[in-house]
């Protein structure tokens, strides 16, 4: 199983937020537990289990930098990227790089950051593209820059 454990500056909040953009399946949550010194939640959105903390200095427990570059993100790959992106947009999340179809990489495909600052590449697929064929594209393209 794989899990990803997110810091964000109120787990109980960033839940709330994903659920109105995902398909999420709530696992456990602190929200009804009294006296606890930070929030915790773990949900699944496609079976990949996330786990949501507080920040805590204490712990060591940071939210990302919301100027940083970031190095790694979320790329969800759905049905009807349109309506998803566009629930992002409604909850708050940042256009990074618009909604846009690509048909010689046969994607739709756009990237939002959430309001906890982690970036998602919204993804859909329309057409089979072999992975030699997308890395000869994005080579050509990389070239160009």
């Amino acid at each position: 199983m794989l899990i990803i454990d997110c810091v964000v500056k109120d787990a109980i909040k960033a839940y709330q937020t994903y659920e109105t953009v995902f398909k999420t399946r709530l696992i456990e949550s602190s929200k009804n537990l009294p006296n606890l010194s930070f929030n915790e939640v773990i949900f699944e959105i496609e079976d990949i289990q996330f786990h949501l903390f507080d920040a805590n200095p204490q712990m060591g427990w940071q939210v990302p930098d919301s100027n940083a570059v970031q190095s790694m993100w979320f790329n969800i790959v759905v049905n009807d990227a349109n309506a998803l992106f566009k629930r992002a947009i409604s909850a708050g999340f940042e256009v990074i790089v618009p909604l846009m179809k690509d048909e010689e990489l046969g994607i739709w495909n756009g990237v939002v950051k959430d309001p906890f600052h982690y970036s998602w590449v919204i993804e859909q697929n329309i057409q089979d593209v072999d992975f030699s064929t997308r890395r000869q594209i994005l080579n050509k393209r990389i070239e160009k820059l």
